[in-house]
């Protein structure tokens, strides 16, 4: 790999800050979303050259202008300290370098969302550098890979389904998490829009450990392809594992694990199904691609969580494509400018399918009179 890839050195890091108002919000069972933000990452090289990134900005509602300074901040100066034979060793001096600094503020998850911006803003670089997609200079075997539409909200989703079945998707996942009565509606009325297409449903961490296993049986009666974070991310694995024991629906979980360490235990207790690491909140291509290999080696399904704007959104299907294994790319079925417009738009969904865009780097780049119309300053 590392003999594909010209050295890199780079002259600039900007963190870039776009919010876009929406009409509808956009609800979880622990808040809602009220505006959309997309932080990205741009990185130039000393010939000219630039690649694209992007970090998690969802929540708390003010934390991509945090992580947008702790770009500015601290992770450019180490990037832009010497030249990078690959973007992996970039990755490993910011995660060192700042290793003290997260445990000083608290602030671990801040840190690695940022870094992970960066890496991929330089993988995007090194693609367009070597003059290859990035899924194939990272191995992959095709470009097309499956998605589902993902983010419904528990009511007012009627119109939303019938517009993506339309655009050509085959698998819907809605929020639940807000009482029985609302959640079994909710269930029953997509399986019902749906027909037998693929059906998966989000709790979001609400549900406490009986109240999971209480519900599991008659929330699987909806032929769920599965039920994600049912329980708090941080339960210890002996909670994970009475509920993966249950008959019922796979259990799916990952966005919010943190490094090697925790989602190899995890992968190793062969507590999910489905495994869902989110590469703009931690590790971007450089920890996430070894990673999606090891949950598939292990048996288990990589199907990568990803809610935000156009960047992510294809760096996370180049990495599905990369790694391989027949998972499914996470696309928010929710309106969004900053993901259907950024980039000029996405590419076309054909019977429940995205081919990769087919340029260089990530395939596509954000556009100029765009990011100016919808720019904030952090």
């Amino acid at each position: 790999m590392s003999k594909e890839l010209p050295n890199l050195n780079i002259v600039k890091v900007e963190p870039v800050l776009l919010h876009a108002p929406i009409d509808t919000q956009v609800m979880t069972s622990f808040g809602a979303l009220t505006k959309r933000a997309v932080l990205l990452v741009r990185v130039e090289d000393g010939d000219g050259a630039v690649g694209w990134g992007e970090v998690f900005g969802n929540f708390p509602m003010h934390g991509a202008e945090n992580r947008a300074h702790l770009i500015r901040d601290y992770l450019a100066p180490i990037t832009l300290a010497e030249s990078w034979d690959t973007p992996a060793a970039a990755f490993a001096a910011m995660t060192q370098a700042t290793h003290i600094m997260t445990i000083q503020t608290g602030e671990p998850g801040a840190f690695a969302q940022a870094i992970a911006g960066v890496d991929i803003a330089l993988w995007d670089l090194a693609a367009r550098r070597a003059g290859k997609p990035l899924w194939r200079l990272l191995g992959g075997q095709g470009d097309t890979i499956p998605v589902y539409a993902s983010g419904l909200n528990p009511r007012g989703f009627e119109g939303i389904v019938e517009g993506k079945l339309e655009e050509g998707y085959t698998a819907f996942k809605v929020k639940i998490g807000f009482g029985r009565d609302t959640d079994l509606a909710a269930l029953a009325g997509v399986r019902r829009l749906i027909g037998q297409y693929r059906l998966m449903t989000d709790v979001n961490q609400s549900w406490d450990l009986e109240t999971a296993c209480g519900n599991w049986p008659e929330y699987s009666q909806f032929d769920l392809t599965w039920i994600e974070e049912p329980i708090a991310a941080d339960q210890g694995l002996d909670s994970w594992r009475r509920i993966a024991a249950l008959p019922g629906a796979p259990l799916a979980a990952g966005e919010n694990l943190l490094g090697d360490v925790q989602f190899d235990h995890y992968i190793a207790a062969k507590v999910l199904a489905v495994v869902q690491p989110d590469m703009c909140k931690w590790g971007g291509f450089t920890k996430t691609l070894p990673l999606a290999r090891r949950i598939i080696a292990a048996g288990q399904s990589y199907c990568p969580h990803f809610l935000a704007g156009a960047i992510g959104l294809l760096a996370s299907g180049h990495c599905l494509a990369a790694a391989g294994g027949g998972g499914m790319l996470e696309i928010d079925a929710n309106p969004n400018p900053l993901r259907e417009q950024l980039t000029g738009g996405l590419p076309a969904i054909v019977d429940g399918n995205m081919t990769l865009p087919t340029g260089a780097g990530l395939g596509a780049i954000p556009d100029a009179d765009f990011i100016r119309d919808f720019r904030s300053e952090g």
